[in-house]
Formats: C-alpha cells, structure tokens, sequence
C-alpha cells in the first residue's frame, strides 16, 4: 500500500470529525508546499485485458489483457502527478460534513467514502471501478480466460414490456443479497432493457468468469443497484461445420486457453477428409476471453505483419507481431462477426483484416478496446483501466469496432445455420 500524503490524512480525518476544522487550514497551510512522494506498488501484469497486480497472486482475471511474459510496473511518484488539488478537497470535506450533519438517516464514514471512491472511478469509462475485499477475492481466485454468465435468469413479460428476475432460490447468493423473483431490473450496467431482445440481455449479463454486472432493480417508488457477480462458468468449444461448398466454419464462442489447439484440431481433422475451399471464423456474440489466445490464432493465420498494439500513459506502448510459421495455414480466410463481437475477438478480427488475410462479414462489432489493471488498496481494490487496443493500421479499437468489408443481416430472425451458410455462400463465390 503506497504511503498516503499526510495532507490528505489530515483533510479526511476532518472530514469524519477525528480533527477540527482549524487543524484542517493550518496543515494545509505547512504541506502544500512539501508534499511528501507516495511509495509506489510494484504489479505484475497476466495474460488478460484486466492486469492484476500482487505478486504472490498467480493468475488474474476479466475480458483479456497482456500477454504472458511477466513484467512490474510501479505507480507515479507525487512528482509526476498534478499538485493536490486543495480547493477541491475542501468542497469534498464541506459536502462530506454536510451530508453527515443534515441526512435523513445515520450513514457510517465507510459507507460514504466508499460511495464516492465508487463514483471518482465510475465516472471514468465503464470498466474502471472499485472493488471491496469480497470482490476482489472473487475475482482473483477463478482461472483466467473463463467466461460466465450470473446464476438466475431475467424474463421478459411481454404484457408488462418488463424483464423481471426468475430462477432465485432461497437461501442463495442472490437471495442473500436482497434480489427476489418477480422484480423488474431496469438497466444492466449502463444499458436500459426494456426494448431489448432475449439475445442482447442474455449477451449483456455474460462476461468474464467472477466479474460483475451492475443491475438496476425497480424497487416501489425507488430504484436500487445491486452487484451480480457472473459465478455460472460456461464451458465454450469450438463448434465446426463444413459447407456443401466445403467451406469450413469454426465458430468460437469466447478465447480460451485451448482454443487454438482447438482449431488447429479441426483443421487437420476436416483437411483429411475434403478438399477444404476456405475457412471462416464465426465470431458471433464472442465477448473475448484472453488476448493471448486470440494473438496467438490470429500467427496461426498470418506469416507476418503487426496483431495488436497498445498505448497508454502509464504503462507505455506495445506491439504484438506475427512470426512465420513451418506450417502456415493457407486457407482463404473469412470472418462473420455481430454487434456483440468484443475485446479479443475485435482484436483478432482488425488482425486479419488490416493484413489482408480475411474479409469480414457482418456487422461493425462492439467496441470494446479497453485495458485494465489491478491496483490492491489497504481495502479493496482499484480496477482502472492503464492503455488502450490500436489496430495494425493505427485504429482504436475502443468505442468504434472493427468494421466489415460486406455487411450481412444478423438478426434473430435466422437461426445460426442460415446466417453461417448465407455468409459462406457468399465467401465461396470469392475464392477461386
């Protein structure tokens, strides 16, 4: 835990009532001028697009972020941040003391400040935030890449233009937490449900594997916010279907550990029994999972050129390159990708695409090219997203997508077969 600068200790203790206002103004009065550098905390970064940080923690968890090699990074001296910022801690102290004095109800110190570190990271991006200790247990303890869903279900009541929660059992996690059947979630994180199909709510509450999701719960005349951790591990094989036209699809539902071997599984498989056309890569609602799984297919693809770079201020700049292979694959390449094509996916897909390995069927994908770290606090923890994913061509990944090269109608008014098979008719009639 980094030392914390005694003016700030001062402001804070004030604030709860420990000093008086006097010993506020004069502190600030002597240390504004000498402010003492905060210790950084040395982090090791893994294999996700979440970086975590103790270094007795052996695996981290969320989306995906770096790759394997192991590296420390240290945060900012004092020196190297802007001034403290005394005037707005006064405000901070000022409405502090209000709120305790005036409320309508007893509201604790811990209650309040963790409410407004909540809302110092939530008004970022929506991925930073704050994580208490339960939290961050849960999310450093379950195997990295793992993608899961939350353990009830919403259903929709079409009478009401509702999703109400269903499948919660007493005496259960989410009954502990106060959620019951038959009540009405309004938002999932920052996205209101009410016209939403079953497919987008079902892809908004999956994610990684002890990560949460934000609901907004209708409450009588109130709302109330309540965590879900995503705890339902879903276990995600490459699906493969070839084609009368021998064109092979893999459908890949999230990047895990296996997957390439996966492909390279099916690919020897399939190359023995037919002459195979072309491969196309399904990447339909895939949220992504871990980054190195989706670098490491995208070298499977390509003999040369840039995968994936990333920027940021802290953490500096990277690339990711291709290196050739003895036994490259040769196959013409496709895609077929959605609105809720994420993170690793979105990664893989601008590889092949911007190398021109692969045309890209579809829809412009989510958007999602943001990368987290974990900072351990003395309570708690600070996810805070440190860097972005760039394109090979130099494109941000984060709130654009990646676009396609022939747009294809996606809707759930086809089942998967059709869409597969309408988007490889069209791949065939490219291929030579």
């Amino acid at each position: 835990m980094p030392n914390t600068s005694p003016l700030i200790l001062v402001l804070l203790m004030t604030a709860c009532g420990v000093l008086p206002n006097s010993a506020l103004w004069a502190q600030s009065d002597t240390t504004q001028n000498n402010p003492q550098p905060d210790k950084g905390l040395n982090t090791n970064s893994n294999d996700e697009d979440f970086r975590t940080a103790p270094s007795d923690v052996n695996q981290s968890i969320d989306d995906q972020l770096s790759l394997d090699e192991e590296e420390h990074s240290t945060q900012p001296d004092d020196a190297n941040i802007e001034d403290i910022p005394i005037d707005q801690i006064r405000q901070f102290v000022e409405t502090f003391q209000l709120v305790k004095k005036n409320y309508v109800d007893n509201v604790s110190n811990d209650q309040l400040f963790e409410q407004a570190t909540h809302g110092l990271l939530e008004g970022l991006d929506p991925y930073s935030r704050y994580l208490s200790n339960e939290q961050y247990q849960q999310l450093i303890q379950f195997t990295e890449g793992q993608i899961a869903k939350i353990p009830f279900q919403l259903v929709y009541v079409p009478e009401q233009h509702q999703w109400q929660i269903s499948g919660i059992a007493n005496g259960s996690d989410a009954y502990e937490l106060g959620l019951r059947n038959g009540e009405v979630v309004e938002r999932i994180n920052n996205n209101t449900v009410q016209y939403l199909d079953q497919r987008t709510v079902d892809n908004l509450l999956t994610g990684s594997l002890g990560s949460i999701v934000k609901l907004k719960i209708k409450r009588g005349n109130r709302s109330v916010v309540a965590d879900v951790v995503r705890d339902q591990q879903l276990n995600y094989d490459v699906e493969p279907y070839l084609t009368d036209e021998r064109i092979l699809v893999l459908k890949i539902k999230a990047f895990q550990q296996d997957t390439v071997q996966q492909i390279q599984h099916f690919l020897n498989i399939y190359q023995q029994r037919t002459a195979i056309r072309g491969v196309m890569i399904d990447l339909r609602d895939n949220p992504g999972g871990l980054l190195s799984s989706a670098v490491e297919l995208a070298d499977l693809f390509l003999e040369k050129g840039l995968i994936v770079s990333t920027k940021g201020r802290i953490e500096g700049n990277q690339q990711f390159q291709a290196l050739a292979s003895q036994n490259p694959v040769t196959y013409p390449v496709a895609i077929l990708q959605n609105r809720f094509s994420a993170s690793a996916a979105e990664v893989f897909s601008a590889a092949l695409k911007e190398n021109q390995r692969a045309t890209v069927f579809g829809e412009t994908s989510y958007g999602k090219g943001a990368v987290q770290k974990l900072f351990p606090l003395q309570q708690g923890a600070v996810q805070l997203t440190v860097s972005h994913y760039f394109t090979p061509n130099g494109q941000m990944i984060e709130g654009k997508g990646v676009e396609v090269d022939r747009k294809l109608n996606t809707s759930d008014l086809q089942t998967d077969r059709q869409i597969q098979d309408e988007a490889s008719s069209q791949f065939g009639r490219m291929i030579p």
